[in-house]
């Protein structure tokens, strides 16, 4: 009889309508996935085989199959709100290993995930961890550091949990400056630098900088130009007192410890730049020193020269034959003469000289020697002046002597001045020999105590880079100003990037990275095991967990502020309600049929 043919069909029919009604009930479900019923014949079997005219017993269920289809994306206002647009599956765990409150610094075992949804409706719980709407903990990978560029530990889960702690301070370690230097300006009117004084300098700049506690220091640098051609002077100053390189760094160690002079508004040394023809940043530091001692070599030089060639001219005017006014044809009037001007000359040259000597000790090491170079520069600047000042007076043969004594020890003090700025040039061309072109100045360890006595704090050590400066014939300017330190800061918010990384942000403009949001993906995702509130379970027919994060891997990405809605249509649905119900009903009308037969049969 045909009653359990048709009886099949109108189970088959009453599943199909169940399924079809738990779509529509779910169709605004975040993460849901929409099930089909899914059918087959049934034959009655022998060992024969099914007969040709087997008409059939029936149909069976044989899965009620999810569709892991993507659903649509809404947008919301919370940034915890999570869709994966494209594969994977969050990772949830009921019990998780947090860390230990007495010992936050001892190592945690990795949590163990238990479930994995589309659901991505998140929130905090009261111990600040990321959970769904079931308590279920939302796993993700441990970072290796405080920031994305560390990486993560792909493998290694921990709970998702956002710190409302105070933002660390961190301490300044890299100031980028990227200037303009005007090459057209003229040199400061005023030759000794003082940072109180605008005529000692041409151009300055500042920014905050912050130690290990999250004070502020103000790092102001002042540009001077020198008498060398293409040669500028930096001097640095932190909350006013000069700071003074105590070297570069040689990797692994750190820079030198750098020197804090003892009183307010003390320049340290300065930072020699040296440019190119062209107007680029060629050196800094060390190398750029040289090109100064060169230059001081090249004016003493000069010095010793002409001073000699003034000694000649003014023993000449002050020779036994030379006689003076009123004898008629007198000899002494024109060699004074010519020894006045080469005179002269010796006091240019020898004022030009120390005025570049005066801009040189740049390198500690040669400190002493800078020293030597300046003073012994000044006290031939000094003597040539004295000279030319004796030769502009000369009328007889008592002065000329004056005159000509005077010449000698001019030429005496240039040739000291020459051996001086020998002996600097060539302990600072052995220094850079052994120096990296570089475009920074390391300042090591800084001692903040001596700047403020009420502070505690680490020492800061940082580096200034001025790559990218330039010296154009164009007004000072500043194209880059940046520092890497931060003062403590509030949390202020929470993003998630498409690659699933968390960053906490902080009111300082700090983030920091507080992991990575794990995905898992199937080989099978219809095998899951249904667990109810948009979530599934392994299963052996699923095949083993590949975790992984979002974008990588045939990972979808992340969207964050945003949910998955339900994959439901209901316009689909609703055709298929009907399809199902007049299933029913034709099913029914079989069993209607075969009861009229059998009354028939009872009837007859």
């Amino acid at each position: 009889m045909g009653f359990a043919t048709a009886l099949s069909g109108l189970k088959a029919a009453s599943t199909s309508l169940q399924v079809t009604g738990n779509n529509i009930a779910n169709s605004q479900t975040t993460g849901f996935k929409e099930s089909r019923a899914e059918f087959a014949d049934v034959y009655a079997t022998s060992i024969g085989g099914v007969s040709k005219t087997q008409p059939g017993a029936g149909v069976k269920v044989t899965e009620v199959a999810q569709q892991f289809n993507q659903g649509n994306i809404e947008s919301t206002q919370n940034s915890l709100d999570l869709a994966v647009s494209g594969n994977g599956f969050f990772v949830l765990a009921d019990t998780v290993n947090l860390p230990d409150p007495a010992n936050p610094s001892a190592p945690v075992d990795p949590s163990v995930p238990s479930a994995y949804s589309r659901n991505g409706a998140f929130q905090l719980n009261s111990s600040g961890n990321v959970v769904n709407d079931k308590g279920q903990y939302l796993l993700a990978f441990a970072p290796n550091g405080t920031t994305a560029a560390e990486g993560f530990s792909v493998g290694v889960f921990r709970p998702l949990t956002i710190d409302t702690a105070q933002g660390l301070p961190n301490a300044t370690e890299n100031i980028n400056m990227k200037l303009n230097i005007n090459g057209a300006a003229n040199l400061p009117t005023t030759t000794v630098f003082d940072p109180t004084n605008p005529l000692s300098y041409n151009n300055t700049t500042s920014i905050t900088t912050y130690d290990t506690q999250g004070n502020a220091h103000i790092a102001s640098t002042y540009y001077v130009k020198t008498p060398v051609a293409n040669v500028w002077d930096a001097y640095l100053f932190l909350d006013g007192y000069g700071i003074t390189t105590g070297g570069q760094a040689v990797p692994p160690a750190t820079a030198p410890a750098s020197t804090v002079s003892s009183t307010l508004n003390s320049p340290g040394l300065p930072i020699p730049m040296t440019f190119t023809a062209s107007g680029l940043l060629d050196e800094v530091g060390v190398r750029a020193a040289a090109v100064k001692s060169a230059a001081i070599v090249t004016a003493a030089s000069t010095t010793a020269t002409d001073t000699a060639a003034a000694s000649v001219s003014a023993a000449a005017a002050n020779g036994g034959a030379v006689t003076w006014p009123p004898v008629v044809g007198a000899t002494g009037p024109a060699l004074a003469a010519t020894a006045l001007s080469n005179a002269l000359v010796a006091s240019a040259s020898a004022a030009s000289a120390s005025a570049a000597a005066a801009a040189i000790n740049s390198i500690p090491a040669t400190a002493a020697l800078a020293t030597t170079a300046k003073t012994t520069a000044a006290t031939a600047a000094a003597s040539a002046a004295a000279y030319a000042t004796s030769a502009a007076l000369v009328v007889d043969a008592a002065t000329a002597a004056t005159a000509a004594g005077l010449a000698v020890t001019a030429a005496a003090n240039a040739v000291l001045a020459q051996t001086a700025a020998n002996n600097y040039n060539n302990a600072v061309q052995a220094t850079a020999a052994s120096t990296a072109q570089v475009t920074k100045v390391d300042f090591g360890a800084i001692d903040l105590s001596n700047i403020d006595p009420n502070i505690s704090v680490a020492p800061m050590a940082f580096d200034v880079d001025f790559f990218g400066s330039t010296q154009f014939a164009t007004p000072f300017s500043v194209n880059g100003l940046d520092q890497d330190g931060l003062p403590a800061g509030n949390l202020t918010g929470v993003d998630v990037d498409a690659t699933g990384i968390v960053f906490a942000r902080y009111s300082n403009g700090g983030s920091k990275a507080l992991g990575q949001v794990a995905l898992a993906r199937f080989q099978s995702n219809q095998s899951l095991a249904k667990l109810g509130d948009t979530s599934w379970a392994q299963t052996s027919s699923s095949g083993a967990p590949i975790y992984g994060a979002a974008g990588d891997n045939n990972f979808g990405g992340i969207q964050s502020s945003a949910l998955e809605g339900s994959n439901v249509d209901l316009s689909e649905q609703l055709v298929k309600l009907i399809i199902a119900q007049q299933a029913y009903q034709a099913n029914s009308q079989t069993i209607t049929t075969e009861k009229t037969l059998i009354q028939t049969i009872l009837n007859a």
